[in-house]
């Protein structure tokens, strides 16, 4: 069962976080970070931008080769 994010809000409360901001294709983007394990957050950025870019060029494909 997944947590709502106000019990998540509650359980990481006092763990150490970092708020950035970025724009992504016009749209501000405000991500805050709260570092309560050992995972590497530039390995979960490329993993989502690759997950993106394919979803991105299997989207497109298919017009593109009906055109």
């Amino acid at each position: 069962m997944r947590n709502t994010m106000q019990e998540m809000n509650e359980q990481f409360k006092d763990c150490p976080f970092h708020v950035n901001t970025y724009v992504v294709d016009g749209t501000r983007c405000i991500v805050t970070s709260h570092y309560i394990g050992d995972k590497d957050i530039n390995d979960v950025m490329m993993k989502y931008a690759e997950d993106r870019a394919m979803s991105e060029m299997l989207d497109i494909a298919p017009s593109a080769m009906t055109a």
